[in-house]
């Protein structure tokens, strides 16, 4: 994987778990951006932002489905994270990984480190 993979795009529309996100993944070595809305996540796709696409339970259903098939379809070797509320939550069938939302945010860091290292 090249270093495009170290770029996450994260996705929600709530800005205290963005940023406690955006934080994490930062100290591990990840450039993120971090966006709100699912205008500003097409954008960025749109114009080449790839790499880890990162999606908050908090966006809508229908959110999550249309942003991973355009990040799936547009971007070279996607990799799709989403993070669920609880373990039935509803994930995009792009999704490659699934973490459970959680104060403790080194499941998703290891999940992302293991996907940069493979």
């Amino acid at each position: 994987m090249g270093e495009r993979h170290k770029t996450v795009l994260a996705v929600s529309p709530d800005r205290q778990l963005a940023g406690q996100r955006e934080a994490a993944l930062t100290k591990a070595g990840f450039y993120v951006v971090s966006v709100h809305t699912e205008a500003a996540a097409r954008y960025e796709i749109h114009f080449g932002r790839c790499g880890v696409l990162l999606l908050c339970h908090k966006l809508d259903r229908a959110v999550r489905e249309a942003l991973a098939r355009d990040f799936h379809r547009l971007c070279p070797e996607p990799f799709i994270v989403s993070v669920l509320a609880h373990e039935r939550d509803h994930y995009p069938a792009q999704t490659h990984a699934c973490v459970l939302d959680s104060d403790d945010l080194s499941h998703l860091v290891n999940t992302l480190s293991q996907q940069l290292a493979a």
